[in-house]
């Protein structure tokens, strides 16, 4: 039985291609300015305990591969680079947002690849067994198609590869201020259970090795939306 029903026809919700014209559209000119300026908050502390709740569960190495799947404007691309040696790779649906990434002077020799994730057509942006490491800050609530990424995750990575996935436990009215209420077209946007996203790795074929709270993020005074953490490999 197959995991995907056809995305472009759904009576529930927008379908997948009416979605992603939205998304494209909500991230204009004003809108990318006003993500840059929150995302120019993220200091070194917030940098340093990421890596530190990283580091509790896995070792970034120099010399893997790595992709920031859905990297925006650059923040987890920033704090990778404080790990020496990674090969980073930015994907990004966003060409407003990939043109901040790529002016950034300590990202503008990163590679990068403009589009989506989430569904069975993008699996060609990438070859087969081609990073060691997936990660994602802030992706996995925004996912049209859950499965489809994961599906499209384990055809990019290489064996025994991994996924680090961070997210936030965010509730309906953060998503309040959009023009479209995407809450009702995205199942993890208002996700309230740290099972729901490791089950899904399982459906899609993965071995989940953790599951749990950022310690130090969440121990900072100004983070407002606890943050959660899962690792997940390949066999």
């Amino acid at each position: 039985i197959s995991l995907f029903c056809n995305m472009n026809d759904m009576s529930y919700r927008l379908s997948q291609s009416e979605f992603r014209a939205k998304h494209l559209a909500s991230y204009d000119a004003a809108a990318v300015e006003q993500y840059e300026a929150w995302t120019q908050q993220i200091g070194e502390a917030d940098e340093l305990a990421c890596l530190a709740d990283i580091a509790q569960v896995f070792a970034l190495e120099a010399g893997m591969s790595v992709l920031d799947a859905g990297a925006g404007t650059g923040a987890m691309c920033r704090i990778l680079l404080r790990i020496g040696g990674l090969e980073l790779t930015a994907l990004e649906p966003s060409s407003l947002m990939l043109e901040r990434l790529i002016n950034k002077p300590e990202l503008g020799s990163m590679r990068t690849c403009q589009g989506f994730c989430d569904s069975p057509e993008d699996q060609s942006l990438f070859r087969p067994d081609y990073f060691d490491v997936i990660v994602s800050r802030q992706l996995a609530n925004g996912l049209y198609d859950p499965l489809a990424a994961m599906a499209n995750w384990r055809h990019w990575l290489k064996p025994h590869g991994a996924v680090l996935l961070i997210d936030g436990f965010y509730s309906r009215s953060a998503w309040a201020n959009l023009d479209t209420n995407f809450a009702d077209c995205l199942p993890l946007a208002a996700n309230q259970s740290l099972a729901t996203l490791p089950y899904l790795l399982e459906i899609a074929g993965f071995t989940v090795a953790h599951a749990g709270m950022m310690q130090a993020t969440n121990a900072l005074p100004y983070t407002r939306t606890a943050r959660y953490l899962v690792l997940a490999k390949l066999d």
